[in-house]
């Protein structure tokens, strides 16, 4: 569990995750998304070791100052202001169905799961139905999606998810969804909404 005990003010409070992409350094201003706000840098530990810099691959725990923890939560990602990271609560994707019993229709309920956080979602609407290998579309609009089946689908968040598009960033752009307990497709995502 966590304390806010351990926190002291001005002392900043720590975070932990993986570099995705680029580098950091100690004194970068970087923004956290979501809440859409900017902290300082003030330390980077790697394997206990403290270090100057760290770069994409590596787990670091990061000493933040100048924003209140009680706004990060698990799944915030932190990003160069310059170049923030888009939150949506609307995406298309493409999936692919897994073993499910019960067809797939528009407003089914899912929960997203992706990196470490898991978000109640809905799938909106089913664009299309694809071909396995070519991608080809082989219908459209379709009723349902069922088991085996390649499809295009835009899912709706209750809350804003950080999300980056499969092409640019693999680890920010994949997904699984799951329904009572059960893993029942993954997925890319292929257009943010804004």
């Amino acid at each position: 569990s966590f304390h806010r005990t351990d926190i002291y003010q001005g002392s900043g409070f720590c975070v932990t995750g993986k570099i995705e992409a680029g580098y950091i350094q100690t004194g970068d201003r970087i923004l956290a998304m979501p809440p859409n706000e900017t902290c300082t840098v003030k330390g980077i530990t790697l394997h206990d070791e403290a270090l100057d810099w760290a770069a994409a691959g590596d787990h670091v725990s990061l000493t933040l100052t100048g924003m209140d923890i009680i706004k990060i939560n698990m799944g915030c990602v932190f990003c160069d202001p310059k170049e923030p990271i888009r939150v949506c609560t609307r995406f298309r994707a493409r999936v692919l169905i897994f073993n499910i019993e019960i067809p797939i229709t528009q407003g089914f309920p899912v929960l997203l799961h992706y990196q470490t956080v898991s978000e109640p979602a809905t799938i909106r609407k089913l664009i299309s139905v694809l071909h396995k290998s070519s991608g080809e579309v082989l219908k459209k609009k379709p009723k349902c999606l069922s088991k085996g089946m390649n499809a295009i689908v835009e899912i709706q968040t209750q809350r804003p998810v950080s999300l980056e598009l499969y092409k640019d960033y693999k680890e920010l752009g994949r997904f699984m969804l799951r329904y009572v307990g059960s893993t029942i497709a993954a997925g890319v995502v292929t257009e943010i909404k804004e």
